[in-house]
């Protein structure tokens, strides 16, 4: 299950609460935590497949209900080399899981971006901002069970400061009350108006229903994003947001001339022109509508732009993994393997894969660069073939999905690069 929503409003103390409630023992990964596919793998999938024991050492037995949950926080904040296939292992891990999955997230699309299916892997539950009132009678109880006295009126002023983000309010108020047994209205003076973040989602929300240029101008405004990021994700959302032609073309001419700005602003480097920008693409982009009901729901998507952008980098960086790996064992640069050697050995690559296996076995090429030289897919099937007869010519004992014991020595003489 994903838990998606903004920060401070009880996703991850829902998750532990679960736990809880069922009696389960629970396992947390977090970002502070190493999140590769290694770490993963040794901490959320093994403990996500085996039994467990509770921390007074009773013995806990899921054939008899006895689960362990495990919680992977931020799951959409996995990038770096530090987390290196973290991504691609959270998928592996819910697809073998004999445990419950939660995954906390703040940002569904990027999640989704990096792990397509998720999106059909896991449940989604939206967690959203609460309401004044409810922040204001959790307060309320929480100054009870601490013996502190809190005026109404001051609850209130932390609750709509907060909001609709419980962590902060709980913050705010154990800052005031350190110390003290009882608070006065005048303490409210020194809680400071607090910068609340908006979400992508919910400011684009806003632009696309606001009924005036100020309004649709003004629903971006903290967002943390240059005007060149935000047109890629307006237009994105254009084509879901609005229906007919007349709506489209209104949109998309708008768009048009907002980017004309950017380009004269990268031209001029003359970054007054930003507020033009801001001002087609929000405003002309939000009064295209033409009294046309909104659609229901609409998941914002990350924007296809980027993710050619994305592509052609991960690209780049696997042809560099190859060719550095190749330029040793060739006795050459990674630029003449680049020009010369990666065309040619990508071709035979295809059609000989007993070559390409002897290939991973003396210079060390992992899945990733398998599935480049076979332009497939990191976790296709012919990319785990070729990396299991490679496990088996090194002689090493390949996991089996369920036991996660060896599966024995291989077959057959081990073949090098000269016997081809």
């Amino acid at each position: 299950m994903v838990l998606r929503g903004e920060p401070g409003i009880g996703k991850t103390s829902s998750a532990l609460a679960l736990a809880r409630d069922m009696s389960w023992d629970y396992i947390e990964m977090n970002a502070s935590d190493h999140r590769n596919a290694a770490s993963i793998r040794k901490v959320a999938g093994a403990g996500s497949t085996s039994q467990t024991f509770t921390l007074d050492g009773d013995f806990m037995s899921s054939s008899h209900g006895k689960r362990k949950l495990v919680i992977i926080d931020e799951a959409d904040n996995l990038f770096g080399r530090e987390d290196y296939g973290g991504a691609k292992e959270i998928v592996e891990t819910i697809r073998n899981s004999g445990q419950p999955i939660v995954l906390i997230v703040n940002d569904y699309s990027e999640l989704s971006r990096k792990s397509p299916a998720i999106r059909q892997l896991a449940e989604k539950v939206d967690f959203r901002r609460l309401d004044s009132k409810a922040i204001v009678g959790l307060l309320g109880s929480i100054a009870e069970k601490e013996n502190v006295r809190v005026p109404q009126r001051l609850l209130e002023q932390i609750a709509e400061n907060a909001g609709g983000d419980m962590r902060a309010a709980v913050n705010d108020l154990q800052m005031m009350v350190e110390g003290k047994t009882a608070l006065e209205p005048a303490d409210g003076d020194a809680m400071g108006k607090r910068n609340q973040e908006k979400s992508l989602a919910t400011c684009l929300r806003a632009m696309f229903g606001a009924k005036t240029l100020r309004e649709a101008r003004d629903a971006t405004l903290d967002l943390d994003m240059t005007p060149d990021e935000l047109e890629k994700w307006i237009e994105e959302s254009i084509p879901a947001e609005l229906r007919t032609a007349e709506e489209l073309s209104l949109a998309f001419d708008s768009l048009s001339r907002s980017d004309v700005y950017l380009g004269q602003t990268r031209r001029l480097q003359h970054y007054g022109l930003w507020a033009y920008a801001k001002e087609m693409m929000t405003g002309g982009v939000s009064l295209s509508r033409r009294g046309t009901p909104r659609p229901a729901h609409v998941e914002y998507r990350f924007p296809s732009h980027f993710i050619v952008l994305s592509r052609a980098k991960g690209f780049r960086a696997a042809r560099d993994s190859v060719s550095s790996k190749l330029a040793g064992f060739l006795h050459t640069s990674r630029r003449c393997v680049n020009e010369s050697a990666l065309p040619y050995l990508a071709a035979i690559s295809k059609n000989d894969h007993d070559l390409l296996v002897a290939l991973c076995s003396e210079t060390g090429l992992d899945e990733g660069d398998v599935a480049y030289l076979l332009d497939a897919d990191p976790d296709s099937k012919e990319v785990d073939e070729i990396m299991s007869r490679v496990r088996s010519v090194k002689g090493i004992a390949e996991p089996d999905d369920k036991t996660g014991k060896g599966r024995g020595r291989p077959r057959g003489p081990k073949r090098g690069i000269a016997d081809f």
